[in-house]
């Protein structure tokens, strides 16, 4: 009786170290898929973000001239206009856009020079 619970006990830890071992090695296979998949969304988000980025430098390098174009003729008129005049209104809307522009463009290149840390961690 005592040599039956003897094997039992031996064939069980036998397949408990099996499982385990197994497991381990799944494991690992499964944590190396998820930094890969991890290196693969920090490139593409990195690409994503430096072509937008790109594009909203344009957006915001022509709205700056459009605004400062406007803001001058506003000035150099400012005693014939009233303040809801569709110039001072076309003023107020380009400096608003500016500054959203502005906003997105500072937003984008921090997460750039946050991936880019990111990598290089790596």
């Amino acid at each position: 009786m005592k040599s039956i619970y003897c094997i039992k006990t031996a064939i069980l830890l036998i397949v408990v170290c099996l499982t385990v071992g197994c497991t381990d090695k799944s494991r690992r296979a499964e944590i190396e898929q998820r930094k890969a998949a991890l290196v693969q969304k920090q490139d593409s988000a990195l690409a994503e973000a430096q072509q937008r980025l790109a594009w909203v430098d344009s957006a915001l390098e022509a709205t700056k001239a459009e605004h400062d174009r406007q803001h001058e003729w506003v000035m150099a008129n400012s005693t014939k206009l009233k303040d809801n005049s569709p110039e001072v209104l076309k003023l107020n809307q380009l400096r608003a856009h500016r500054d959203s522009l502005q906003a997105e463009w500072e937003t984008l290149g921090a997460k750039i020079k946050y991936i880019r840390k990111l990598k290089n961690k790596e």
